[in-house]
């Protein structure tokens, strides 16, 4: 089995092998994967955290041996802060956004294979004892951040993206599309229950779950929809002011932080 790691601050997941494919996520500097084939230009992958399939291009990642990515993995891992960082040596640097998993030594070096690299900035400090205290705050933070298909940052990021994200930084491990977070967790039964922070989730005409969103409180819901936005909620679903109509019908509530 081969193994990878991304070595670019923030690239395209591909569902095929070319530029003009859908880019159905992104690969974060230092996430690692499996590497299923390889082709001249691209590299078919799946990401060891959520098993996530698609295509990477050649040059934005490096080959890993078995025993040097089990080494790298024995560290603590660290993940960059709201405010971002840099990870730079003498020839090189990278911007990395929040939500970077970095494993660190005590130096806060970043050392694997032919990398060696010194981290300055920020760090996540939050834990899961924080969630209900701090994760509106957080959200709110990403208020008016583009959208983008398959986006993970403030520089563009999904519904999914999004709740993933912010959930991350609690230490709680969601998987990448709406749907698959939707299989997990704790339904929440009647809106007078929901808490902040539980994510709500919608679903097409076809009956399909494809939008998820963050509740800020019973009735107030921020999600990723042309931006980062806050917006009312009912149990008929997210009603858009602007558009003065309905934009996404409630399917379902879900609950991850209890116990």
């Amino acid at each position: 089995m081969k193994y990878g790691i991304c070595t670019l601050a923030l690239v395209p997941l591909r569902a095929e092998q070319t530029h003009r494919s859908e880019m159905v996520s992104q690969v974060l500097f230092g996430e690692l994967f499996e590497i299923l084939d390889i082709q001249p230009d691209w590299t078919a992958i799946r990401l060891l955290e959520t098993s996530y399939l698609g295509w990477i291009q050649n040059g934005q990642f490096k080959a890993l041996e078995t025993l040097a990515m089990e080494h790298y993995l024995k560290g603590e891992p660290r993940l960059v802060g709201r405010d971002g960082g840099l990870l730079y040596n003498d020839t090189d640097q990278h911007q990395l956004c929040h939500g970077t998993k970095l494993y660190l030594d005590e130096a806060n070096r970043f050392r694997l294979a032919q990398l060696d690299m010194v981290y300055h900035g920020s760090f996540n400090l939050f834990s899961k004892a924080d969630f209900e205290a701090k994760v509106a705050e957080l959200a709110l933070s990403y208020k008016n951040s583009p959208y983008l298909w398959g986006g993970r940052s403030q520089w563009g990021i999904d519904c999914s993206g999004f709740s993933q994200l912010i959930y991350s930084s609690f230490g709680i491990d969601l998987p990448r599309d709406a749907y698959q977070q939707a299989e997990i967790g704790e339904t929440v039964d009647f809106i007078s229950e929901i808490k902040v922070g539980d994510l709500a989730y919608f679903d097409n005409a076809d009956g399909r779950i494809t939008h998820v969103g963050i509740m800020l409180d019973r009735d107030t819901i921020i999600h990723a929809s042309g931006k980062v936005r806050i917006d009312r909620m009912d149990n008929e679903g997210i009603f858009n002011q602007e558009l003065n109509r309905y934009s996404h019908k409630l399917r379902i509530i879900k609950r991850y932080t209890s116990g």
